[in-house]
């Protein structure tokens, strides 16, 4: 029986605060990590870059200035980065927020192709993540659903885009001419564009024809092209793009149309933003909810006096929908009653009641609107200082590899610009746990909230089955009125409906 062989990395201290603990992932970029950070009290991902780097002298400073670039987008779509170096063999490595989730392939294999509204959902996400980069000059440029992590906050899919700007670090560094001559390309076969292929110049608009595959893939479970490398190339350049609609029914014609514009083997026949492509994806899922509402949702109902009709939060389905209209159809009989003195005494102190609830449900929903908003707030504003502390860690870092670490500059100086750095990790881990603490509280305070909503929502069921007792019990009581025997027909007919279901 053979001992697994043992990473000799794990255990290997970066700096002096962080330690790699569990290799977490290979690709062909290089070998992810898992690091603690001793000082923040927290893991990060670190990626030690591919070993073919270190033979430019050129590429330190081309990697300084490009990494330095990647580490500038703060966006909530990106992974960050927050340091790059060299380990003592001199292969480079990124520092990147951690991330727990799936990656979209993993997702695909495991539950193949995804519905047309988590589609858009997801590449909505992205596509402003890569118009965000594109707009400060960062390409990512090998764009997959490899490099795509989804991971759940406040019961909400986010994407996460890794690898922004380690493409052109890698292709940069390595010697093509070489890898060439070994009839290798750098790169992802299935999203590459034609100009990647042939080595044109390239723009931000080969992101915009990778978002074209990736739209495809997550419709129909696989990649418009694929087998052998050479033969996928080849399609890539020759082929004309497949619609996802021929692979499977339901698709929109605007994401056909997104496909192949997207595709286009022409880069001036591509959208030229990626904003653009959120246009789309935002207007097929809008088309989506009204579609579904339309389904769902029953007539307006007009606002009656004194009693406001219940409205969930989120689309109903059939039964649902029978039951709220079986509720306002009780409602407006009880008031018919009601108003001409007809019936229990009671009918008037139980419509008071639904009403109190009814005014408070809006209240807590109110309210759950504002925490909400907050939320959205402090995750925004704690991102943007936790921004400005990375990257003046990041520069000060730089500092000590550069004047101060070459022996030149005084010993105190350097001392004091290694304390900075020390106290800016200390500051920048109060100001993560202060967002935390700040978002746990407010997410105990919105858990409340849906409790009492939920309570709330649910004494106005036992208040209108109470309400429907008392209207039967006054039916032999409203003689000739027609409006009164059609509210009675309407509810007998809800109710019937409504048994029909399964529960």
């Amino acid at each position: 029986m053979t001992t697994p062989r043992t990473d000799p990395l794990i255990g290997t201290r970066l700096g002096d605060r962080m330690t790699l603990i569990q290799e977490i992932g290979r690709g062909g970029m290089g070998t992810v990590y898992r690091a603690r950070h001793e000082i923040l009290e927290r893991d990060f991902a670190v990626k030690i870059l591919r070993s073919d780097m270190r033979r430019d002298p050129v590429v330190v400073e081309r990697f300084k200035r490009e990494a330095r670039a990647a580490s500038r987008l703060e966006h909530p779509n990106v992974v960050f980065i927050s340091d790059f170096d060299q380990l003592p063999d001199r292969r480079f490595y990124i520092v990147m927020e951690f991330i727990s989730g799936k990656s979209l392939r993993d997702i695909l294999n495991a539950e193949g192709p995804m519905n047309v509204s988590r589609v858009c959902a997801i590449l909505s996400q992205i596509a402003d993540a890569l118009d965000y980069a594109h707009e400060q000059g960062v390409i990512h440029r090998d764009l997959k659903s490899e490099n795509i992590i989804l991971t759940l906050s406040r019961g909400r899919e986010v994407a996460k885009i890794l690898d922004f700007g380690l493409a052109k670090l890698v292709s940069d560094a390595l010697d093509m001419q070489s890898i060439t001559n070994q009839g290798q390309i750098f790169g992802t076969p299935e999203t590459m564009a034609p100009e990647q292929i042939t080595g044109g110049p390239i723009d931000q608009r080969v992101d915009i024809y990778a978002m074209g595959v990736l739209t495809y893939e997550l419709l129909v479970g696989k990649p418009p092209f694929s087998g052998h490398m050479l033969q996928v190339l080849m399609a890539h350049k020759k082929q004309a793009p497949p619609k996802p609609s021929a692979e499977r029914k339901g698709v929109p014609p605007e994401l056909d149309e997104l496909v192949v514009r997207c595709m286009a083997k022409d880069p001036s026949g591509r959208y030229s933003r990626a904003s653009e492509l959120v246009a789309v994806y935002q207007s097929v899922l809008q088309q989506a909810s009204v579609t579904a509402n339309k389904k769902t949702q029953p007539p307006t109902v007009p606002h009656r006096q004194g009693v406001s009709s219940v409205r969930m939060d989120s689309a109903l389905d059939e039964r649902g929908v029978l039951e709220l209209k079986l509720h306002e159809s009780v409602l407006e009989v009880a008031e018919h009653l009601r108003d001409r003195n007809l019936g229990s005494a009671h009918i008037t102190q139980v419509l008071a009641a639904i009403l109190e609830q009814e005014e408070r449900i809006m209240e807590l929903r109110n309210q759950k609107h504002l925490l909400q908003t907050q939320l959205d707030s402090i995750e925004v504003s704690g991102r943007e200082r936790a921004a400005r502390l990375r990257h003046a860690i990041i520069s000060l870092t730089l500092e000590t590899k550069g004047n101060l670490g070459d022996g030149t500059a005084p010993a105190k100086l350097a001392e004091d610009v290694r304390y900075q750095i020390v106290e800016l990790e200390r500051r920048l881990s109060e100001v993560i746990s202060d967002q935390e603490r700040s978002e746990k509280d407010l997410e105990k305070q919105l858990n409340r909230l849906v409790q009492d909503l939920q309570t709330a929502e649910h004494e106005i069921r036992k208040h209108r089955d109470g309400l429907f007792e008392l209207i039967q019990a006054a039916r032999g009581s409203i003689g000739n009125s027609s409006t009164l025997r059609n509210a009675y027909g309407q509810i007998d007919e809800l109710r019937q409906k409504i048994s029909r279901i399964p529960s």
